[in-house]
């Protein structure tokens, strides 16, 4: 043993680090690595280099300053033992890698499962953690993922299809089924619990929703959202917004101050904003705007149209931030399931862009328009040769639409033309009016 390597101590590794890149021995094989980008940060690892047969080998025993170099040596000592008694050192590892694999929770898969297949390559992969994190994690995230049997696959299916919610019990399927052969594939686990299993075992053959609110329909809802004290009038503003623009939820409560002109009167979609990729510039219709004008004092000052209505700074202790800048993707959901609609067939906020579509044919407004209206691509060979994007035609069908939805706002006379003044609206409301809007003063400003 050379006098360095009988004379290191924790202070000599400090002083190897800030000369640089090292690899200098500490006994019995035991080797102290750093490159040169380590070694500026003050760590390195603990590497035992020996000899199993006739081959030179090496094991990473960890990480310096995490391992001291008193806990690097006992484990080292640890390796030559078993060394001494045959054992290599590698299959060990390997061994022990594996039964930690084996041993790793469901979650955990689900883990590696999206870090390998789903994040960036997936279009939407927050849909996919969504529904792991809200539907299978509860049932059986800490069950070891060798221990799960069809009966749990089955548990997670009912839970959610009795939930109301018979599509994302076939999402759940679909994303388990694929989790599971990761982790075949890996030999983590033997079968997967989910193959056997098919659509009719969760929430059935998928059909197209044909929900859509006619005008009675509107009617109710627009009295109900006045009628609810705890639904809002920024959700009321988002609700006829949807409607009137024909866009996606996601697209506008994400949506920013900065693409809407509105001398131009038009609001500006880009690709990466919109769910097919396809960028759209959207008329304003002027109760658009002044539903737009509405929104921005209620924004505050935000960038967002809709900005986030909490903010978050710790949740359970630890510190964390918002998820999303603007509002979240189940908030309006959630102020919809409020209101008490008895006489109303159910609906979703997905029906909405069905009734935008329905109500512009009943109006009158040709096929085209209507489709592109609502930012859908004109099929076959219509499609590939026809690239006028009939914006004054868009401008026009809207035009009409957002006047019937205005009209349906004010049908049981709340509204007031000025702070203080009794009786409904006469004529439209202009920017720079003021009214009362759930016994508050709303003045809109004369330039959103």
């Amino acid at each position: 043993m050379t006098e360095t390597e009988k004379t290191a101590t924790d202070r000599s590794l400090r002083s190897w680090l800030a000369a640089g890149p090292v690899d200098k021995s500490v006994g019995d094989g035991l080797t102290f690595v750093a490159s040169a980008a380590s070694a500026a940060q003050g760590k390195a690892s603990w590497v035992l280099r020996y000899r199993y047969g006739a081959r030179q080998r090496e094991k990473v025993l960890g990480r310096y300053p995490d391992l001291t170099l008193k806990q690097a040596r006992e484990r080292a000592r640890a390796d030559r033992a078993l060394l001494q008694q045959g054992h290599d050192l590698a299959a060990l590892k390997r061994q022990a890698q594996q039964q930690a694999l084996e041993a790793i929770d469901v979650e955990e898969l689900g883990r590696l499962w999206m870090l390998r297949y789903i994040e960036g390559r997936h279009k939407h992969p927050n849909v996919v953690a969504r529904v792991l994190k809200n539907h299978v994690y509860p049932v059986i995230g800490k069950l070891p993922a060798r221990e799960v049997r069809p009966m749990h696959i089955d548990q997670v299916l009912t839970r959610t299809v009795a939930g109301g919610a018979p599509t994302v019990a076939n999402d759940e399927l679909r994303y388990m089924v694929r989790m599971f052969d990761f982790a075949v594939k890996r030999h983590w686990i033997e079968h997967n619990p989910a193959a056997s299993f098919d659509l009719s075992d969760a929430g059935g053959t998928e059909r197209s929703r044909e929900r859509w609110l006619d005008a009675d329909d509107l009617k109710a809802l627009a009295a109900a959202m006045r009628s609810t004290p705890n639904f809002g009038r920024i959700n009321e503003l988002s609700v006829w917004l949807l409607l009137a623009l024909c866009v996606r939820k996601m697209e506008l409560l994400s949506a920013k101050w900065c693409d809407f002109d509105f001398a131009g009167k038009v609001w500006t979609l880009k690709d990466e904003q919109t769910k097919t990729k396809a960028a759209i510039e959207i008329p304003l219709a002027a109760p658009v705007i002044s539903w737009l004008a509405e929104v921005k004092v209620h924004a505050c000052g935000s960038e967002h149209l809709f900005p986030a209505r909490r903010l978050v700074r710790s949740r359970l202790g630890q510190p964390t931030r918002n998820r999303f800048a603007h509002v979240g993707p189940d908030t309006l959901n959630v102020a919809l399931a409020r209101l008490s609609l008895t006489e109303v067939e159910h609906f979703t906020v997905h029906d909405m862009r069905r009734t935008a579509r329905t109500h512009l044919a009943a109006l009158g407004i040709d096929r085209f328009t209507a489709e592109r209206a609502l930012n859908h691509k004109l099929r076959g060979v219509e499609g590939t040769y026809n690239r006028h994007n009939y914006f004054e035609e868009r401008r026009a069908a809207l035009g009409k639409w957002a006047d019937m939805l205005q009209a349906v706002t004010r049908v049981d006379g709340t509204r007031k033309q000025s702070v203080g003044e009794d009786g409904p609206l006469q004529g439209k409301l202009e920017l720079g009016d003021s009214y009362i809007a759930r016994g508050h003063p709303i003045r809109l400003p004369v330039n959103p």
